[in-house]
């Protein structure tokens, strides 16, 4: 791919960003093709791309192809994946990053700190929708190298609702197997308290082939039903189970918990609600 190319991809991407980023909630349960993020950066211009394609190579032990690479646009191919790196001197415009950091409780402080970001790097892997799981995977590889090779201090992924510090999303990295996906980096749970009862639901779900779900006006604490959605999210991604309206599921042998397919309470569309 020559250099005019790769500035040309990244441009596509920047331009289409926005309009991602702000689509309504999602209906489809076909797996993206896209996956889109942002590293918010505390000083401009400080990735360093060759430092990021050597702890990819040396740190998770990936064939890099990085032909068309430099410190503003990169497309690095891995595993016959694209990945496009744009850095953008100058912070994500609009009040997106603050408005999703209120409900990011992960980060701590995170509507004052995220939202002082003084530029951000585009990453983008492209041509996935094959397999959603190691595609994310090699995601939060290329992300978390970025994170470690920049003055950064967290990652926004806007389709997905995240607002993620720096440490918190690396933490997740480092302990990632096949066997334990760090679901925290990749969907949003989102916590509901109204009537003095507690809801929770998933966003993000639909990016990998499955139908979002809902537990709604449980008597359940907001940290069971955190503890107890992950789980079912978890083995629902982990095992690519598709599940369905009147089959039931439980996180032991012994638990059947009801499902239903209805309109969402916290979503638009259909969702999966789980009695709970």
């Amino acid at each position: 791919m020559k250099k005019t190319s790769a500035i040309a991809l990244i441009g596509i991407i920047f331009m289409g960003l926005f309009s991602f980023l702000r689509k309504g909630g999602k209906v489809e349960t076909t797996p993206i093709s896209a996956i889109l993020g942002m590293v918010l950066l505390e000083e401009p211009n400080s990735m360093e791309i060759k430092n990021v394609i050597a702890e990819l190579r040396n740190k998770w032990e990936l064939y890099v192809d990085d032909t068309e690479s430099d410190n503003e646009t990169s497309v690095l191919v891995i595993n016959d994946y694209k990945i496009a790196i744009g850095n953008m001197p100058m912070p994500i415009p609009g009040d997106e990053i603050k408005d999703n950091a209120e409900y990011n409780y992960f980060w701590k402080n995170g509507v004052e700190e995220a939202p002082k970001h003084k530029g951000h790097i585009i990453l983008s892997l492209m041509n996935g929708g094959k397999n959603p799981v190691q595609e994310n995977i090699l995601y939060s590889k290329v992300a978390s190298s970025i994170l470690n090779n920049s003055k950064s201090i967290g990652i926004y992924i806007g389709g997905r609702s995240l607002v993620l510090k720096k440490e918190f999303y690396n933490s997740n990295v480092e302990i990632m197997t096949e066997n334990d996906l760090p679901l925290y980096n990749w969907i949003y749970f989102g916590l509901r308290t109204r009537n003095e009862k507690q809801s929770v639901y998933t966003y993000g779900l639909s990016d990998f082939g499955k139908s979002e779900m809902e537990i709604i006006d449980s008597e359940h604490s907001l940290e069971e039903l955190n503890s107890i959605m992950f789980d079912l999210a978890h083995y629902v991604i982990a095992n690519n189970v598709i599940l369905k309206h009147g089959e039931t599921i439980g996180v032991s042998a012994e638990q059947k918990l009801k499902i239903t397919e209805s309109k969402g309470v916290y979503l638009d569309g259909k969702t999966l609600k789980i009695e709970y």
